[in-house]
């Protein structure tokens, strides 16, 4: 993914967020152990028959980023992927962007119908028909490899020093507020979405 910082101050971001037939990385679910991938054109399908599909913020749906609704988020798969292109103006974003933070996408979706192979300890799914729900811009590790952020702006250097918060932060609720994204994260890929 690639994110220019723009004269405005908004970001402009595009870039891949799922590559269809490449595998994820191990995921646990009813099942045990996966990994999974998305059959070609699942996407395409699922994007026809979406009203609407928002990007958030690590699968938050209190932090909706851009939507295709408003025609600030463009969602469309081509031979690669599911390619996604967005301007957001959110503050904590941009500041994520310009500190190196971000580390790719996700995306938040209803199987429909999938197929499984039991091959050893570790099942493979295909994702063969799904409602697409939400693409989520992360923060914390993506599920699929394929996923990657790169940030680019010509008067910016990959350097960061915080300015100090507006209201006090100490480690242990910065940790307990990663592990809780983490938590939905999972619950919303495997009980509830997956």
């Amino acid at each position: 993914m690639q994110i220019e910082v723009r004269s405005d101050g908004k970001l402009e971001i595009s870039g891949y967020v799922n590559a269809i037939d490449r595998y994820s990385k191990e995921l646990y679910g009813t099942k045990g152990k996966f990994i999974e991938k998305v059959a070609p054109t699942v996407f395409q399908r699922a994007l026809e028959k979406a009203s609407n599909i928002d990007m958030l913020l690590n699968h938050d749906v209190r932090r909706k980023l851009a939507s295709t609704s408003d025609n600030t988020l463009e969602l469309r798969e081509d031979n690669i992927g599911l390619h996604a292109k967005a301007v957001i103006s959110d503050h904590e974003v941009i500041e994520e962007a310009r500190c190196g933070n971000l580390k790719g996408w996700s995306f938040g979706f209803r199987a429909l119908s999938d197929s499984w192979q039991e091959e050893g300890s570790v099942a493979k799914r295909t994702l063969e028909e799904i409602d697409l729900m939400e693409v989520s811009l992360l923060t914390i590790e993506p599920a699929y490899i394929a996923t990657s952020v790169q940030v680019r702006s010509e008067d910016m250097e990959q350097r960061c020093i915080r300015d100090k918060p507006d209201v006090k932060e100490n480690a242990e609720e910065i940790e307990n507020q990663r592990s809780l994204v983490a938590t939905k994260v999972w619950l919303l890929k495997n009980a509830i979405l997956g």
